[in-house]
């Protein structure tokens, strides 16, 4: 049985495969405790179920009092916080679930998280490197490439223009990306216009 921490106790801080992200507190809403969370996630209703979340780093353990969808982002309530100097305690934190309480994908999609590990292959069958991590931002995330050659990393876009297709089962992703990229292990963060429609955010970390 996982250890979980206790507001009131000591918290601890398992492997990062047991835990996803699925928000950042950003400000204080009201004079009442109320925070406002940005979801990390492609499911922002699921704060409407979750009873509990894991604030910061130390995962310290928080009962969700109410939540509510207010345009973009969710309005939160959490036992304890009271006024707005509580809330703003906690601003800048991100908000943790265990990662067996991730909603349920249909199949040929994927989590963020998903990717961190997989083997890189170019469309031509050549091998460039490991996913490293994964980069969310607002525009389009990016895959932290350790390239097999150099030991860099390469930033690459999730765009359908790159990644051509993602095989989590069999621990690969095939890219096809522009001259450059790998050729002599430079750094490259590039934009693009759409993600991969069979793509899902990282409630994690998507």
């Amino acid at each position: 049985m996982r250890n979980r921490a206790s507001r009131r106790g000591q918290a601890q801080t398992p492997s990062n495969d047991e835990w996803v992200a699925i928000g950042l507190i950003t400000a204080m809403f009201g004079i009442r405790g109320e925070m406002k969370v940005q979801p990390l996630t492609d499911f922002p209703e699921r704060f409407l179920q979750t009873a509990t979340v894991y604030v910061g780093d130390e995962l310290v353990e928080w009962r969700v009092l109410g939540a509510r969808l207010h345009q973009r982002i969710v309005i939160l309530r959490l036992e304890g916080v009271e006024t707005a100097n509580d809330a703003e305690a906690l601003r800048n934190k991100k908000l943790y679930v265990p990662a067996s309480e991730l909603v349920t994908l249909p199949p040929d999609h994927y989590y963020l998280h998903d990717l961190v590990g997989l083997r890189v292959i170019h469309v031509d069958g050549t091998p460039l490197g490991v996913v490293r991590d994964v980069i969310q931002s607002a525009g389009n995330d990016l895959l932290v490439i350790q390239d097999a050659r150099t030991g860099k990393d390469v930033l690459l876009p999730t765009v359908k223009e790159f990644v051509k297709s993602v095989d989590v089962a069999g621990g690969t992703i095939t890219i096809e990306p522009i001259p450059g990229f790998f050729d002599e292990g430079a750094v490259v963060a590039g934009e693009g216009d759409d993600k991969d429609e069979d793509q899902d955010g990282g409630e994690g970390n998507t």
